[in-house]
């Protein structure tokens, strides 16, 4: 597909409404996936500020300077030569700007504890430090039709690798293999990488909550987990399948369709309005009618966009993540529904969509069938 064309001014002026109701000044820009959401360019070791009066500052290695005049929207692009003088340049915007005492947002949930340490106490000694989370999760958990876009052709992306790792999955193929067929066609259908690896994983390694590719031969009668993140213009999606080889034992099977069930109905509990919890409430009533009651991990679902894990984070996962709670489903949400999955001693099953709530509900992006049988 074409280069998408965003609105950075925009998105901007919205970061300053959400930044002026906070009594926020400036934000501090670190991460990668934010710097890309508000100036174009989102790569790594580059530094970035954003004022409410809409100056957007950032400072990025010298040899990169040309690339990033291609690609960021920023209206002040600085460079430097080692991170030391990346940092100490920034004492000095901050005091050309007046903001050397302002309120400052910095990405804590990105900030280690080290990096913290030498913002807060050498490059804002005297400003008041605030979490940006609140306004900058916020901005990205409600897409723009151009983004919705963007998502759009990395899910065309998912299901072509998706469909090249069946065709490859039989008995005997080592999991590597059926990886490196999904990811041969993602490749050709466009993909830039991968927000996450590629996860392969049969038999008794399917039990696993992670389980990247491995040189395991699949065995006739196993589960098979498939899970593809691609990156297309900058966007990801999730999509996950569960694959039954031959004549696998019926206790996996009614596991299968359980999810598939399950999964199923948290999509539809995905409406505008609806209590964002009630995407865990309807799959969790569903495996536990099912008789799967404690044998599922949560969470059950997570926004996805730039980042394969990104706002609305469900319940108390959003704390561990460092974001805000957010109570009710929203028009413009793009979700990951049916992670994580059920999980025995022996096998694993899971199944996961990316859906996009509109107006008049929730649209799957993703669309790989939930055959069962590979």
């Amino acid at each position: 597909m074409a280069a998408p064309s965003f609105d950075f001014r925009s998105r901007w002026a919205r970061a300053a409404s959400l930044m002026e109701r906070r009594g926020i000044d400036a934000l501090f820009l670190m991460k990668p996936a934010n710097l890309a959401y508000l100036t174009g360019d989102g790569r790594p070791c580059a530094l970035g500020l954003l004022t409410r009066d809409l100056r957007c500052v950032v400072a990025v290695p010298a040899s990169d300077l040309r690339s990033v005049r291609m690609a960021s929207a920023a209206t002040d692009i600085r460079v430097f030569r080692s991170e030391e003088e990346m940092f100490h340049g920034f004492r000095d915007v901050l005091r050309e700007h007046r903001l050397s005492e302002a309120t400052i947002a910095l990405e804590k949930n990105f900030f280690d504890a080290a990096l913290f340490e030498v913002f807060t106490a050498h490059i804002l000694p005297k400003a008041r430090v605030v979490a940006a989370a609140p306004v900058l999760s916020r901005l990205r958990m409600l897409k723009e039709p151009a983004e919705v876009e963007c998502l759009k052709a990395a899910a065309r992306v998912a299901d072509e690798g998706m469909a090249a790792a069946v065709h490859a999955v039989r008995a005997g193929v080592r999991e590597t293999d059926v990886a490196g067929e999904a990811e041969h066609a993602m490749r050709k259908a466009g993909a830039e990488g991968w927000a996450s690896g590629t996860y392969v994983a049969s038999g008794w390694r399917s039990a696993m909550a992670h389980g990247p590719a491995s040189l395991k031969s699949i065995a006739v009668g196993e589960a098979v987990q498939v899970h593809v993140a691609p990156i297309v213009s900058g966007y990801t999606v999730d999509l996950c399948r569960t694959l039954l080889v031959g004549r696998a034992p019926e206790e996996i099977a009614r596991a299968t369709r359980a999810y598939v069930e399950a999964q199923e109905r948290g999509i539809a509990a995905a409406a505008p309005g609806a209590p964002l919890m009630g995407i865990d409430a309807a799959m969790a009533s569903s495996l536990e009618h099912a008789g799967f009651e404690g044998a599922f991990l949560r969470p059950v679902f997570h926004g996805v966009g730039i980042e394969h894990e990104e706002a609305p984070i469900p319940g108390g996962h959003a704390v561990i993540h460092g974001e805000e709670k957010i109570e009710q489903v929203e028009s413009g949400m793009v979700l990951a529904i049916g992670n994580c999955g059920i999980y025995r001693e022996s096998f694993g099953v899971r199944m996961e969509d990316t859906v996009w709530v509109t107006e008049q509900g929730p649209v799957s992006l993703t669309r790989h069938p939930k055959t069962l049988n590979a």
